[in-house]
């Protein structure tokens, strides 16, 4: 394993950067992220390539709740032909059938488990941001480096074959269909930030 992945201290720092990220595009008719977001300032300036989600946690955590929800609705949710910028990735038209099943066998495998209230929508972005976190915890969390290996290859496959593979995608639609507007920043930074973090990843990780 490449010397710069010291796992009790790169996967906290990720662990948290992942959690800011789930939380970034978490609606906000289901929880106030403002709270949330607010902890998380300063939190992922440590960590180099996630220090892009800065300025997007703060103008969050500092904007209005109703113009979050009314935002968010509009770019996200409401459309005469669906949501103008699909964020379930069983709703992008570009992803392979199933992709939603193995999101859910990821899940299972590795026993993780959305709250009830979003059980129904397990490929929804912010879902899959926090299986990543889980992920980083359980690395960070690991007896040694080789009972941390799973979750670490765990995290490079899940990152590519799903999130990495469509937030780019998302956060361009979001900047054609709302540019400047808060949450297509966020999903930029996002889209930086894990795409960042996957390279990181292939060049840390070692022979697979």
């Amino acid at each position: 394993m490449n010397n710069e992945r010291h796992r009790q201290r790169t996967a906290p720092l990720r662990a948290i950067a992942y959690a800011a990220s789930s939380e970034l595009l978490a609606s906000p008719h289901d929880l106030d992220p403002r709270r949330l977001l607010a902890a998380r300032r300063g939190q992922c300036a440590p960590l180099p390539w996630a220090a892009v989600l800065e300025p997007v946690i703060d103008a969050l955590a500092s904007a209005a709740l109703e113009a979050l929800r009314r935002d968010y609705s509009a770019l996200f949710e409401v459309g005469d032909q669906g949501p103008p910028v699909p964020i379930r990735e069983s709703l992008r038209p570009a992803r392979p059938p199933g992709a939603r099943e193995e999101v859910v066998r990821f899940y299972e495998f590795f026993g993780y488990a959305p709250g009830e209230r979003f059980a129904w929508q397990p490929d929804h972005l912010s879902i899959e941001l926090e299986f990543l976190h889980v992920l980083c915890v359980h690395e960070a969390n690991a007896a040694d480096d080789a009972a941390a290996r799973p979750f670490q290859l765990a995290q490079v496959d899940f990152a590519t074959r799903h999130p990495g593979a469509w937030l780019p995608a998302l956060a361009a639609e979001a900047q054609r269909q709302a540019p400047g507007a808060p949450y297509a920043l966020a999903a930029a930074a996002l889209a930086s930030f894990v795409g960042s973090d996957l390279a990181w990843q292939d060049a840390t990780l070692g022979a697979r």
